[in-house]
């Protein structure tokens, strides 16, 4: 990968447009939500105003999130999908960042000209890739932290302590916590972020857990099955509500147990269920996640579905996986 052709692509992109609009992937993980504000800092050093759109109540992020969001509102501009519906325009340049599926973006509906769309991911494509002229998707990477990262340090851009902070968290969080997919250029932009004032202990007290939160994630592990010997599978009760981030918890949670790939699925709101998938390292979950609607990388996916329950999903599931690791009904 290039990385000053794609810095370079990018910064004459923003210089050439009016308004910068930042697109994280709908319920913005720490992965997300730093790499929007990584490119938002670039947009500021090329003199370009930025906004970073997100599309759900902060009260359903995660609570270390929901404290970056908080701490940046001073210096940079995070606003809500409502009140930008009533500033678009339609020339407005769009940069998606840690998502290229259509379906994950809240404001995918206003995002119609290819020419002024820019995709900077590190999952997979598929068939719900948004159209783009300018598509920077780099599976190999650990996190989309780690690319922008890497793009404003290709600039020469002035990372202060507090977004080396958020940018490794990003890192952190999709390396769970440095434990897998994860290479020697990884460390790298770790040890860089370091020098800039990155600190572990404040980056940890982002992971910090909520009781209640941390007993139903156990709970959701305290239900795993062992599925060939390869496979652990979790699924949820039907009467409880769960978060994205309660299941994608509880999926890194079962990876300890020995397991190829994990999968827990659970409901989040009604007639909606979550699915997160994790792999050790053999099986590529983002292949799965994109047969069920959603998407990710080798490492780590997710799918939400509609309209079923999880009883069904965990069918539907089984369904996908059944061919190649012979699943039983």
């Amino acid at each position: 990968m290039d990385v000053k052709k794609i810095k370079d692509d990018i910064e004459n992109k923003i210089l050439n447009s009016e308004n910068v609009i930042i697109v994280p992937h709908n319920n913005a993980d720490f992965d997300a939500i730093a790499s929007a504000l990584g490119i938002s800092l670039l947009a500021k050093n090329l003199g370009k105003q930025s906004c970073i759109v997100i599309t759900d109540p902060l009260y359903i992020l995660d609570i270390g999130v929901k404290s970056i969001i908080d701490e940046s509102k001073k210096s940079f501009n995070i606003i809500n999908k409502d009140k930008y519906k009533c500033i678009s325009d339609k020339n407005d340049l769009f940069i998606a960042v840690d998502v290229n599926k259509r379906h994950l973006m809240g404001i995918s509906e206003l995002m119609n000209d290819e020419n002024n769309i820019i995709i900077i991911d590190h999952h997979n494509s598929g068939d719900d890739t948004i159209n783009a002229k300018y598509k920077y998707i780099y599976p190999n990477y650990s996190s989309t932290s780690e690319l922008v990262s890497n793009l404003l340090m290709e600039s020469n851009i002035k990372i202060d302590k507090l977004m080396a902070n958020y940018l490794y968290a990003g890192i952190y969080l999709d390396t769970a916590k440095l434990t897998k997919n994860y290479n020697a250029n990884t460390m790298i932009t770790i040890a860089k972020l370091l020098d800039y004032g990155a600190n572990i202990n404040k980056v940890n007290s982002f992971f910090k857990e909520d009781f209640y939160s941390d007993r139903k994630v156990q709970g959701l592990v305290n239900n795993v099955q062992m599925i060939n010997c390869m496979l652990a599978l979790i699924v949820g009760s039907e009467d409880i509500e769960y978060t994205r981030e309660e299941i994608a918890k509880a999926a890194d949670y079962a990876l300890k147990y020995g397991a190829d790939a994990t999968f827990a699925i659970g409901k989040i709101e009604d007639n909606i269920v979550s699915i997160s998938g994790r792999s050790a390292e053999k099986i590529d979950i983002g292949m799965i996640m994109n047969e069920l609607g959603g998407g990710g990388n080798q490492y780590s996916g997710a799918a939400k579905l509609k309209n079923i329950t999880v009883e069904e999903t965990s069918k539907k599931l089984k369904k996908v996986l059944k061919p190649s690791y012979y699943i039983e009904d």
